[in-house]
């Protein structure tokens, strides 16, 4: 299954999102220094966190923006930051899924994907543009993004009845995110958004009232805007955020600092 930012259609054996621009740019066509690991020839820049999530810049995207991308994949992993991945379990996880963040310029326009695609089979992916990615006096989006991955291609492939997306499971996260529309506290008005997608937004904004990211409650869609709100509202996503069961990110928001920088491998040509 495929999952779009935009729009959403299945096809096999593939889990990923992307966002399209509108064409293609030079940046996708195959480069002579091309990183043999990254797919389609057309990264020039790597860089793979804990051995376990693989991220693929093209030459337009800046060693600063890969390095913080990288850090910020890093805390979500470590959030503790003691060197260590917070519940190792996930690795196993995550390397079984291929977990990839394709990070260009502007996004991937449908050209660029169609020659993305016959390579991303078994991967699950998402996609990080360099705009998005710590602006200037604006929201940082790449912590919103690589939650998505890390969930996608971790917490639901390790614990599926604690983060499971799917309606058939009606894991404890699903019921949460019904619990929260049906109360008023969470709407996401993107008709491309479906139930599925709608789950993961709840379960980032979610997180984010719990560890106090500002930037990203400042619209309506999430009503709960801090733990205390959300202890009140949503006790049992609390209880998820905190079970003893595994170790989720509880204890700061991941800011594109990393003090453990032997957890990442660069790869640059």
């Amino acid at each position: 299954m495929f999952k779009f930012s935009s729009l959403a259609f299945a096809l096999p054996l593939v889990t990923s999102t992307f966002t399209y621009a509108a064409t293609l740019s030079s940046e996708f066509e195959p480069q002579p220094n091309a990183i043999s690991s990254c797919p389609a020839q057309m990264f020039t820049q790597q860089a793979v966190v804990f051995d376990a999530v693989t991220l693929c810049a093209t030459s337009k995207v800046s060693l600063d923006k890969l390095k913080h991308a990288a850090n910020v994949t890093a805390k979500w992993l470590d959030n503790d930051e003691d060197g260590l991945v917070d519940e190792p379990k996930i690795l196993d996880a995550l390397r079984a899924n291929k977990a990839l963040l394709a990070m260009s310029e502007r996004g991937f326009s449908q050209a660029a994907f169609e020659r993305l695609e016959p390579e991303l089979e078994n991967r699950v992916g998402q996609d990080l543009a360099v705009f998005e990615t710590a602006p200037v006096g604006e929201r940082d989006a790449s912590q919103e993004e690589i939650h998505h991955l890390i969930v996608n291609a971790g917490w639901q492939t390790l614990y599926p009845h604690v983060f499971s997306d799917n309606r058939a499971k009606a894991s404890l996260l699903y019921q949460q995110w019904q619990q929260a529309e049906a109360k008023g506290y969470y709407a996401y008005d993107d008709p491309t958004c479906d139930d599925s997608c709608k789950t993961i937004e709840f379960f980032y904004l979610a997180t984010a009232a719990y560890l106090g990211s500002e930037a990203d409650l400042y619209s309506d869609e999430m009503r709960l805007k801090n733990r205390v709100e959300l202890s009140k509202g949503l006790p049992e996503m609390i209880t998820i955020i905190e079970s003893d069961d595994y170790h989720y990110p509880k204890q700061v928001w991941p800011d594109g600092h990393y003090s453990h920088q032997q957890a990442i491998r660069y790869t640059t040509q």
